[in-house]
């Protein structure tokens, strides 16, 4: 399954960042008004939605077709950051006493639904469709990006593979420039300028 590879890792590399989460660091403030246990929770999504949308059938809507397209399309601007910040919180209730555990076993159980997909399977997302391995990068994004956030909380170290990494930042790319930031992300990266006050390509 193309893009299964980096999604393992970057789970794996999250897993790891979840690891060394001290019980005093849990409801330290993380990113916005999430805590580190809402964040870690938020993040724990990339792994549940891939199972969840999954276990549906595939859909006879049109196709998004590329990770670009699905945030450009349902998550750039269209968002209402209040509602993502209490499926966050909420999602960081449901791990309940021991996160490590239920993150451990939510990986396993994505990793098995998977490994049995047919090659070109199509799933449900946000009303349209999409191609199973363009939803992985933008679980691979989701993993890379907030595993980051986390270790930046908690003052920790993580160990993000280079494929799922370097996937992530080309990804953040495409998304700039997708949306009309493409420009401005280019002249910063090659010292030719600087990002705007909040710059974010989501």
């Amino acid at each position: 399954m193309q893009h299964s590879q980096e999604f393992t890792d970057a789970s794996a590399a999250f897993v790891g960042v979840v690891r060394q989460v001290l019980s005093a660091d849990w409801e330290r403030p993380a990113l916005g008004t999430w805590s580190v246990r809402s964040l870690v929770g938020h993040t724990a999504r990339a792994l549940t939605t891939v199972e969840e949308y999954l276990a549906l059938g595939e859909p006879d809507s049109p196709t998004v077709g590329s990770a670009e397209e699905y945030f450009s399309t349902f998550i750039t601007g269209a968002t209402d950051p209040g509602q993502v910040a209490l499926r966050g919180v909420e999602a960081g209730e449901r791990l309940g006493a021991d996160p490590l555990v239920a993150i451990l076993a939510a990986r396993e159980r994505a990793l098995a639904v998977l490994a049995v997909q047919r090659p070109g399977r199509i799933i449900a997302v946000r009303g349209a469709a999409l191609p199973l391995g363009e939803y992985l990068r933008t679980r691979v994004f989701e993993l890379v990006v907030h595993s980051l956030d986390i270790t930046r909380a908690i003052n920790a170290d993580a160990d993000i593979p280079r494929a799922p990494l370097a996937g992530s930042v080309l990804l953040a790319a495409s998304i700039a420039s997708a949306t009309g930031s493409g420009e401005v992300l280019l002249a910063a990266l090659t010292g030719r300028g600087r990002l705007p006050s909040g710059f974010s390509v989501i």
